[in-house]
């Protein structure tokens, strides 16, 4: 069968326009990386010269070529593999290529900048977590941007800024999964600089650049490892058990930094030692050691033993391993719930939203004071809909449901709604909206994710995270202090002052049970309305 030649065109606005079908065999991993499944497209301004039209267009080629073969290459469980210290390496003979590539005639020093703004603003920021975006004075340097989720989501576009395609086209190399992420990493960890220097190039600069020099040398030397690997082992796991989305949103940044360090061995080749090296190497000032603990080595401890269980794994390197964490000194009077005078200023600031039109103000308006008179998670509170409100012959209360998205305990429960929230309008505002959610966008379908591995972000937990974004800008940012769970704490804590029974405040919080005992007969529905009656109004000066 002939090959079909890439023709450079005009496109009908004068534009440049070229496309490339992608083969059948890498269709979805091609997609899952590029965001195109059929064809590639390529579009260069009109006013480009024709001889620059058809260069980049050769490049372009090359690109997408290269990006064919090392896909296919890992799929069939070729390409070279690299330890970290050569994707170091490697990525210092790309940075050595890449600036020789436009050092002698770099063009405008304004194509170098919006390059570097387009790669910090546009690329990297926008994947910034929830707790930097809630207090970004606790991460001035942007150290997040190295956390696992973060690598994997901006690799894409950082090999399409760096042409790495084609660097490894010049290289001759086609890298396997694993060595292509950190050699990817690697570049992305220079990218920048790159640019910033050819910017200087472009001002007149040519000073000497000492960044080649910091780059280690290649070696050649065979990478050990061989059965299954930790990313592989996660999959599984997630195949067989189908844990809950968020649980793997979490638990995928544990595995993809694993698969990083341990590469060489593999997942049956860690030892105990090295586990427990490993997790104690994750304790970090931006890492808590409690964070390490409750997640990653939780996380490494629960797959690693499902693995055992079912002979994918000879051993469990983390079984044994533990981490201690030091008692943290408590500087708050008020422990982990609001003050008064912190519940008022956000109390105060939704009520400025009298007539909320969009999903983000009514969220303004109303989670807060749903959160401050149910001590909901504020996650179950934003995916409310409008039919989860029901009327009890007497009072109204709130259905919070794992099909309406995520529920901590994975089991339903009815929570009344307080007298104060109806006095405010909470339902004339409910009945507006309908049927459909009340604190984001229903109306046009969220592009879900296929991949088991990489799970959705839900809109619910997007407009929880704004919320807190919201709150902290308010000015209560206190580092010690959640900005939505926090209203959680101050529920428990007004139902204990006022004699509320404590199997009470479980139900209405969805607290689970501190005893079997206490399991048995939960309150019912008109019982919760009637301790909540007691629950006294907030205050506002």
């Amino acid at each position: 069968m002939a090959l079909r030649m890439v023709a450079l065109v005009r496109a009908k606005d004068g534009s440049w326009f070229a496309r490339k079908g992608i083969p059948e065999d890498v269709r979805d991993p091609y997609a899952r990386l590029f965001g195109v499944r059929r064809e590639a497209h390529l579009r260069l301004p009109r006013d480009t010269p024709h001889h620059e039209a058809k260069t980049r267009c050769a490049e372009w080629i090359a690109d997408v070529e290269t990006r064919i073969a090392t896909l296919r290459a890992q799929s069939n469980g070729e390409g070279q593999p690299l330890t970290k210290l050569n994707a170091i390496a490697l990525a210092g003979r790309w940075y050595t290529w890449f600036v020789g590539q436009h050092e002698n005639e770099p063009g405008p020093a304004k194509r170098w900048h919006q390059m570097s703004d387009h790669l910090v603003w546009n690329v990297i920021y926008p994947e910034a977590p929830e707790s930097y975006h809630e207090n970004p004075k606790t991460d001035p340097h942007w150290e997040w941007q190295k956390e696992p989720e973060v690598r994997e989501a901006v690799r894409p576009q950082v090999a399409e800024l760096a042409r790495v395609a084609t660097f490894l086209a010049s290289e001759g190399m086609a890298l396997n999964a694993t060595a292509y992420a950190l050699f990817v990493d690697a570049v992305s960890d220079n990218l920048l600089l790159a640019i910033m220097l050819l910017e200087r190039r472009a001002n007149g600069d040519y000073s000497r650049d000492d960044t080649p020099e910091s780059f280690p040398q290649f070696t050649d030397g065979p990478v050990r490892g061989s059965g299954v690997s930790c990313w592989e082992l996660f999959e599984a796991f997630v195949t067989a058990t189908t844990p809950a989305p968020n649980t793997v949103a979490r638990w995928r940044a544990v595995f993809l930094e694993m698969q990083r360090e341990f590469a060489e061995v593999g997942a049956d080749g860690i030892t105990e030692d090295a586990a427990r090296k490993w997790v104690h190497g994750l304790i970090t000032a931006k890492r808590a050691a409690i964070t390490v603990r409750e997640i990653w080595l939780s996380a490494s401890r629960r797959v690693f033993s499902w693995a055992r269980e079912h002979k994918r794994v000879r051993q469990n390197p983390f079984k044994e391993v533990k981490v201690d964490v030091p008692r943290k000194m408590q500087m708050r009077e008020d422990g982990r719930s609001f003050t008064a005078a912190e519940a008022s200023i956000i109390l105060k600031s939704s009520l400025a939203y009298q007539k909320p039109d969009t999903p983000t103000e009514r969220t303004r308006r109303w989670v807060p004071w749903l959160c401050a008179y149910s001590g909901a998670r504020s996650g179950e509170i934003t995916q409310l809909r409008g039919g989860d409100i029901e009327d009890r012959n007497g009072f109204y209360v709130m259905k919070l449901t794992p099909e309406a998205g995520t529920v901590k305990t994975g089991k339903p429960r009815v929570v009344p709604i307080h007298e104060h929230l109806i006095a405010q309008g909470f339902i004339a505002m409910v009945q507006q909206v309908g049927k459909g959610a009340l604190f984001y966008n229903d109306k046009t379908p969220q592009k879900k994710s296929n991949d088991p591995l990489k799970p959705s972000r839900s809109r619910a937990d997007t407009a929880r995270a704004h919320l807190g974004t919201w709150v902290r800008g308010l000015g209560v940012d206190d580092p010690e202090l959640s900005p939505n769970h926090a209203w959680r704490h101050l529920f428990k804590r007004i139902g204990d002052e006022i004699g509320m029974a404590e199997k009470m405040n479980d139900a209405i919080t969805g607290h689970t049970q501190a005893t079997e005992g206490r399991k048995y007969g939960p309150p019912t529905a008109v019982a919760m309305a009637e301790a909540l009656k007691k629950f006294p109004r907030y205050k506002l000066d």
